[in-house]
C-alpha cells in the first residue's frame, strides 16, 4: 500500500489557509495556539508540505472562523 498525496491540492490548501490568516491580521503563532497546534506545522501547512489531518483542518477553520471548505476553493 502507498500513500496518496495530491502535492497540487496540498499547495492549494495551503495558500488558502495563508490567505485568510494574512486577511485576518492573524499570526501564525496566534493561528497555532488558537488551533492547538505548533507555529512549525502552520508553517509547513501553508507551505504545503505536509498533508494533514480532518481534525486539523477543523481546527484550522475554527481558528479562523470559516468553514472548512474555504481552505479549498
Amino acid at each position: 500500500m502507498h500513500k496518496v498525496r495530491n502535492q497540487k491540492v496540498m499547495s492549494m490548501f495551503g495558500q488558502n489557509v495563508r490567505r485568510i490568516r494574512v486577511k485576518n491580521s492573524i499570526t501564525q503563532e496566534q493561528l497555532a495556539e488558537d488551533a492547538g497546534i505548533s507555529q512549525v506545522q502552520v508553517a509547513r501547512i501553508e507551505s504545503g508540505k505536509i498533508n494533514t489531518s480532518i481534525s486539523t483542518v477543523v481546527a484550522l477553520a475554527q481558528a479562523l472562523n470559516v468553514e472548512a471548505g474555504s481552505f479549498f476553493s
